[in-house]
């Protein structure tokens, strides 16, 4: 079965969640690092620090704290249903 990896970012202050597909797992620095870019991009200040990690049947759930606030990247692996020419 082939899969692919569905990144959701949940930022306080985005009005909708930034979603990334990719067939490749991220590791958590570079989840870190896009969330870091994510931040500048829409100009959210706020010391960022990872919190947790949750697993759960493949899927990982890394919880980061923004100042007062939480931000939360969701890693699901998702089965690939059909792929695109591109």
């Amino acid at each position: 079965m082939e899969t692919v990896i569905l990144t959701t970012y949940k930022i306080p202050g985005l009005p909708m969640p930034i979603k990334i597909a990719s067939t490749i797992e991220p590791k958590k620095e570079q989840i870190y690092n896009k969330l870091i870019e994510l931040l500048n991009q829409y100009n959210i200040e706020g010391d960022i620090q990872f919190k947790k990690l949750l697993v759960e049947n493949e899927n990982s759930m890394y919880i980061y704290e923004l100042g007062e606030k939480r931000c939360m990247v969701l890693v699901e692996k998702l089965e690939k249903v059909k792929e695109f020419d591109v």
